[in-house]
């Protein structure tokens, strides 16, 4: 490890890794911190991701894909369900392995990926930021300055926040998120599930994410004040033990989902923050690795142009990050983060006409064309119970 680079990205997840590919690839020194022994280590994700967002970043490989979606079914408190079908539409991910190739793809490009290694804080000269504290394993402290940042380290980002970014998760409106991966079960290999209901999963959703035909990720996530942990694991086994029976449990991964809460989440000065860390996911289904993916892309793109000289004030930075990110997925974020507000006014009876009306829309429908926005909308106003909620999407 070097005492400066041109550029120090903390986390190696998906962001992080992408924003390394771009830097190194340009002929920079970069450095990736991970704070884990391993990129993918730990893991609370469900793993599923769009095959054509996916493979609009990066060339898809059999060893980190568990599975091919091909069907959604959404399955509402009273049984009523509705199929989405896209061919070849989606992955069930191996992260552990995904991860862990975007990092070994980075160093290929002459990165380095640092295991092990915290950065602890961040320091300001002249009104940027020079350097970074890391401790490494055994204790070993050391100081390495660059010219630019990148904070990937997930939701609870410590560089983001003593940088000065407000990323207080705040727990009334974050999903409580709790997971299994099931072994030893029965499951549609090419179909992901979703459950809904206040009885089964008050203000979130439970699904089922196929990783084999015996193995799977199935979660809860949900949206309560108190005995958020009690209620979560109670919900979920009981799931479990009914639709499951005799499933072991290979693993076990929990934490928070927190909303989207716009541009000014994504930088701070020379210090550019990406993924999670930014609050750039889906406030409504939690998925994020995408946004991930393609957040840390942009970052590392405008670090680039930062190190060429290209940047010359607040307003060219502000084009090339968060602005050429946001230009492509802002408004989709936007709209989520209303819909999940629409969502949690929605009762059982709602539920269930939602799903009825969702049925009949999907019914011959190619889902490659669907807008989720226009989508929920034309829901909303075929259902006379359902037109309150409109006001929360306009």
């Amino acid at each position: 490890m070097q005492d400066k680079y041109d550029a120090v990205i903390i986390g190696a997840g998906p962001a992080g890794s992408m924003a390394a590919y771009e830097i190194a690839a340009a002929g920079y020194s970069v450095i990736i911190l991970e704070k884990h022994e391993k990129p993918g280590i730990p893991l609370a994700c469900g793993e599923a991701v769009s095959r054509g967002s996916l493979e609009k970043l990066i060339e898809s490989q059999k060893e980190w894909i568990c599975a091919e979606i091909n069907r959604a079914i959404v399955i509402g408190p009273d049984g009523t369900r509705a199929t989405a079908v896209y061919q070849n539409g989606g992955y069930i991910l191996d992260r552990k392995k995904f991860d862990y190739y975007l990092a070994k793809r980075a160093v290929g490009a002459g990165g380095m990926l640092a295991c092990d290694s915290i950065g602890l804080e961040l320091q300001k000269d002249g009104g940027k930021f020079v350097s970074i504290d890391v401790l490494k394993k055994g204790g070993e402290r050391l100081r390495i300055e660059a010219s630019i940042f990148i904070a990937a380290d997930g939701v609870e980002s410590k560089i983001a926040r003593l940088a000065g970014i407000d990323n207080l998760v705040k727990v009334n409106i974050a999903e409580a998120l709790l997971q299994y991966r099931l072994e030893n079960i029965s499951v549609d290999p090419e179909a992901i599930f979703f459950y809904v209901g206040n009885k089964i999963a008050p203000g979130g959703y439970l699904y089922i994410f196929p990783k084999s035909e015996n193995s799977a990720n199935v979660g809860l996530g949900i949206i309560t004040e108190t005995n958020r942990s009690k209620m979560l694991e109670l919900l979920l086994n009981d799931f479990i033990k009914e639709n499951f029976e005799g499933a072991y449990i290979a693993d076990r991964a929990c934490g928070l989902t927190p909303k989207y809460m716009g541009e000014k989440m994504f930088r701070i000065d020379n210090l550019l923050i990406a993924g999670d860390a930014a609050r750039a996911l889906d406030s409504f289904s939690g998925a994020g690795i995408i946004n991930a993916m393609t957040s840390g892309r942009y970052a590392g793109l405008a670090a680039v142009e930062y190190l060429k000289g290209n940047v010359k004030n607040e307003e060219d930075f502000d084009r090339l990050y968060p602005g050429r990110f946001l230009g492509e997925r802002g408004e989709e974020l936007k709209m989520y983060e209303k819909l999940k507000v629409a969502y949690r006014h929605l009762d059982d009876n709602d539920f269930i006409e939602v799903i009825k009306a969702l049925d009949n829309y999907l019914t011959g429908k190619d889902v490659r064309q669907i807008k989720v926005s226009k989508l929920m909308m034309a829901i909303m106003m075929s259902r006379p119970r359902l037109v309150r909620l409109a006001r929360y999407v306009v």
